[in-house]
């Protein structure tokens, strides 16, 4: 095999190889989620706030695009509570969370109350609003809700196209939640499959044509030469 047909070849694997790198990146900065279980702060810290009580979560994970409001609690799992993942969970009385810069569209987490009650759950995102009642005793609810039977660390997730900006917890109980996990899904979407194949078919047709091209100027040359 000469050098030209050897470097024609080369080429073309090698524009082969970018269009599949670019492929790649296309597909793999789609989305991308973030996993807080609060597992790396030291409860010991947060003990000795004001009055008595543990200093609330605030910014501790503003570089991660979120930050706590209310009575947010860093707390280490106990026997007295089933454990999702160990060491810490947040719990309080009743706190949120809110989104900073860019908003998620899906945010997910385990919740449950020590006290078995049931938790009220407010999401809201632009051109977004949700109102959920957790699974545990309602006592006083209207009209005659008792609740369900309590679940622990019971699971949730919600989804917006526009965005989540801000969860709150509300309710007559305590409230606790670990493992939260938020997505961010880009605003260029990735190719249905179809049409992705079309267009990697449509690449290695214009390879193949360049590569037909070269190897048949070679040809020309040889008949010349």
């Amino acid at each position: 095999m000469s050098n030209q047909l050897m470097s024609a070849l080369c080429v073309g694997f090698k524009r082969l190889l970018f269009l599949g790198f670019i492929f790649f990146i296309m597909l793999s900065s789609s989305a991308h989620a973030v996993l807080i279980n609060f597992d790396e702060l030291n409860p010991s810290a947060y003990e000795d706030g004001p009055y008595g009580f543990p200093i609330p979560l605030t910014n501790e994970y503003e570089s991660q695009g979120l930050v706590f409001k209310y009575a947010a609690y860093l707390l280490e799992w106990s026997g007295s509570k089933p454990i999702v993942s160990s060491p810490n969970y947040v719990g309080g009385p009743g706190f949120g969370f809110e989104f900073v810069g860019e908003l998620p569209t899906s945010v997910s987490f385990y919740l449950g109350s020590s006290s078995q009650m049931a938790v009220f759950i407010d999401v809201l995102g632009p051109n977004y609003a949700n109102h959920l009642t957790s699974s545990g005793e309602n006592h006083g609810g209207w009209p005659e809700d008792l609740g369900s039977p309590y679940i622990p660390n019971e699971l949730f997730t919600f989804h917006s196209a526009t965005g989540i900006s801000s969860v709150e917890f509300s309710g007559r109980g305590d409230v606790f939640i670990d493992d939260l996990i938020y997505n961010y899904s880009s605003q260029a979407q990735v190719p249905e499959p179809s049409t992705f194949v079309l267009l990697v078919l449509g690449f290695l047709g214009l390879v193949a044509s360049r590569f037909r091209v070269s190897v048949g100027s070679i040809n020309i040359n040889r008949r010349l030469s």
